[in-house]
């Protein structure tokens, strides 16, 4: 006799898993994705709203009264971005006072410092807790005169995180009315061209391939191009790394590949590069560079 199970017999069995709608999920955990793939973004619990003493009229202040009464610049601007909240009022410090609260020449000096490292370095000046710090660039203390370190300059406009605050801000900075030699500093190169440099300065070895010659050409042309934020790591196009891979890898390589040994301690010698190129051997795109300027777009950096 063969057995044969009716719906009665046999139940509904509950094995108490939940099946998640891929689509549905996805959608509540974008906002999510979105905000922690960023690594910009400040939190209002993360600024300082301490000044000297609160204004009249806190929904009106503007942001040079902010600085007058002892906000930090990037604290204030965060702080008036988010509309003024109620919810985040200023706080009266009893230790500020005028003679402590810089001048707002000294606030603009800190920000043109600030400017300088991202336009030519790509990134902030670093805090006194952060043990690695980049090379300040000679021109900001021999000619400019800014000879404090650098976490003087941050500190004095910014409490928090400095990489927090979006950089992408520098792409928007008119620089027509900047002193000449300041100009004329920026005309020696911008961050995302150092590598570039050597291509515009040296020729390469004879016996290199035709392969590296085409490579070597196409860097050429990249380096005597109007330098573009196309290019500048702050706001790079996202296709270059397809299209070319990653620069400076593949230029530390090149360089390796094409000149001597004598023309590469040159370049360091007079600060063309800041070092010799380490092989990065996982890195061949450079190996078959087509000459084509593909990169440098038309976003240019110093707009006339």
């Amino acid at each position: 006799m063969s057995f044969q199970a009716t719906p009665n017999m046999l139940g509904v069995p509950d094995f108490g898993l939940i099946h998640i709608d891929p689509a549905l999920t996805a959608q509540a955990f974008q906002a999510y994705l979105d905000t922690a793939s960023k690594l910009t973004g400040v939190s209002l619990d993360d600024i300082s709203r301490r000044v000297m003493s609160i204004p009249a009229d806190p929904g009106r202040v503007t942001l040079t009264d902010l600085l007058s009464l002892g906000m930090k610049l990037f604290d204030a601007i965060v702080w008036l971005t988010a509309g003024r909240p109620p919810a985040y009022p200023l706080v009266i410090d009893p230790t500020m006072t005028k003679e402590n609260v810089p001048s707002l020449h000294e606030v603009a000096r800190a920000v043109f410092y600030t400017y300088f490292m991202l336009l030519t370095q790509a990134r902030y000046p670093v805090p006194r807790s952060v043990s690695e710090k980049p090379r300040i660039p000679n021109f900001l203390r021999a000619i400019m005169g800014m000879t404090e370190e650098q976490h003087v300059y941050i500190e004095q406009i910014c409490s928090f995180a400095p990489q927090k605050f979006d950089p992408a801000w520098v792409r928007y900075v008119e620089f027509q009315n900047f002193g000449q030699e300041v100009l004329s500093r920026f005309g020696l190169g911008v961050a995302g061209y150092r590598m570039f440099g050597p291509f515009a300065l040296y020729e390469p070895r004879p016996d290199i391939t035709p392969a590296l010659r085409l490579s070597v050409q196409f860097a050429q042309l990249v380096s005597r191009q109007p330098a573009s934020w196309d290019v500048h790591p702050l706001t790079r196009n996202t296709n270059i790394l397809t299209a070319r891979g990653n620069l400076n890898k593949n230029l530390g390589n090149l360089i390796l590949d094409v000149f001597t040994d004598a023309q590469i301690a040159e370049m360091v010698t007079s600060k063309i590069l800041y070092a010799r190129p380490e092989r990065e051997a996982a890195h061949r795109n450079y190996l078959t560079w087509g000459i084509i300027d593909d990169i440098s777009g038309n976003s240019r950096i110093f707009r006339v």
